[in-house]
């Protein structure tokens, strides 16, 4: 029983970190007129983008799949649809979708 125990933790904990491991590094994102710009996730929990001026925020994984709260209050929810990668962008007033790919770099 012990054993079933430590090997149920030693699943979830992995599964934990692959889910992790798959956000991090840059990303191409599109805004709602399919212009594109790069989002970095980086290790220490922060993310950048060079969308116009530039934004800076932070990320945290929820059920396997990546949100970023940007400091201008906006958010970013990635996740893995049935389209491949997507972003959700919302702020006070709207929100909409758009692919997203794994950068080459």
């Amino acid at each position: 029983m012990k054993l079933l125990l430590i090997l149920l933790i030693f699943f979830f904990f992995f599964k934990s970190v692959e889910a992790k491991n798959i956000w991090l590094g840059e990303w191409i994102a599109s805004d709602k007129w399919q212009s594109e710009f790069s989002i970095k996730i980086k290790k220490d929990g922060t993310a950048s983008s060079n969308y116009g001026s530039g934004e800076i925020g932070e990320w945290k994984l929820t059920d396997g799949n990546l949100t970023i709260f940007w400091n201008s209050g906006k958010t970013d929810y990635f996740f893995s649809g049935v389209m491949g990668y997507q972003r959700i962008r919302k702020n006070k007033n709207q929100s909409y979708t758009s692919g997203l790919r794994k950068s080459s770099n």
